[in-house]
This record gives structure tokens, C-alpha cells and sequence, in this order.
């Protein structure tokens, strides 16, 4: 596995003080709209002032949710984590739905949802199963993905990890 820190990655506090860069340029921006606003000669410049603050606001926001996805992404790199690289409702396997950055099992019996898109991003969830494909190739599943093996890939052979797989 590669270190990020060697690797030049950003990490998830640099995109949150890019994120505080940004709400203060934007809290900047309207103090000067306020200060042009104030004045009857130099009120008519201020208009493009509002289109500013907001698309300052709008990447700090996607500043914000670039760090937390990040964030997942390098939590979903413990060894103890499931291997998939791609998320699933952690009781009914391969039932969620995703828009707007959001995420959602589709199961009537659940109700789960995630404020971020669980769909685009690694699993995280914890291995408790080693799946071996016909070919011989093996992955760690959650238990999510673990069932939608075993509903969709014929052949798998599907060993459950011990309570301690993650210490050895």
C-alpha cells in the first residue's frame, strides 16, 4: 500500500482549511458588497458581488465534501475492512440507490440512508467473510456484500473470517 504522506495525497485537513479559506473569502466578499452597498455612488457596482460570494461558497461546500470523502476512501484502506470498492446497505446487500450525493437501501423493511454517496465510495465496512471465486481469486467481504455474492456469483466458495482475523 503506498503512503500517502510520501505520496504527495492531500489529506482531509488540508481540503478542510481550503474549505475555511474559502468561507473566509466569502464572508470578505460580502463585507465589501455591504461597504458598497453603503454609498449611493458605488451601490450599482456591487451587483456581481452576490454571484461571487455564492460560487466561493459553493466550493467551499465541495471542498467539504471532497474531505470527507476522502476521508472514507483512506479509513476503507484498513486491512480489516471490506475490499470492495464500491458501498452496499450493510444488512441487505446490494440494495441502494444514490442521487444527489446521497445514498438509500431501496429494501421496504430498512429505512437506512447515507448523507454521502455510499454507492461511489469503498465499502468500509467490516471483512467477516473471504470469498474465493471460481478462478481462484480471492477478496474480504462485508457482510453486505457477502450476501450479494452468494445471491449472484455462482461457484464462489464463501469462508466466514474468525473473531480475530484482524490480529493476525
Amino acid at each position: 500500500m503506498t503512503d500517502p504522506a510520501k505520496s504527495g495525497e492531500p489529506t482531509p485537513a488540508e481540503l478542510r482549511a481550503l474549505m475555511a479559506e474559502a468561507t473566509a473569502l466569502q464572508g470578505r466578499i460580502n463585507d465589501v458588497q455591504a461597504r458598497l452597498r453603503g454609498s449611493e455612488e458605488t451601490r450599482p457596482t456591487a451587483f456581481r458581488l452576490d454571484d461571487a460570494a455564492g460560487w466561493v461558497a459553493q466550493a467551499g461546500q465541495a471542498l467539504g465534501e471532497t474531505a470527507s470523502d476522502l476521508a472514507r476512501t483512506r479509513v476503507a484502506r484498513d486491512p480489516n475492512l471490506c475490499d470492495v470498492p464500491w458501498g452496499v446497505c450493510p444488512v441487505h446487500g446490494n440494495t441502494l440507490r444514490g442521487s444527489g450525493g446521497r445514498a438509500w437501501c431501496t429494501d421496504l423493511t430498512c429505512g437506512k440512508s447515507w448523507d454521502y454517496d455510499r454507492l461511489g465510495n469503498a465499502c468500509g465496512e467490516p471483512a467477516t467473510h473471504t470469498v474465493t471465486d471460481a478462478e481462484g481469486g480471492t477478496m474480504r467481504t462485508c457482510d453486505g456484500h457477502t450476501k450479494d455474492v452468494a445471491n449472484h456469483l455462482d461457484g464462489a466458495i464463501i469462508t466466514a473470517l474468525s473473531s480475530d482475523a484482524g490480529d493476525a
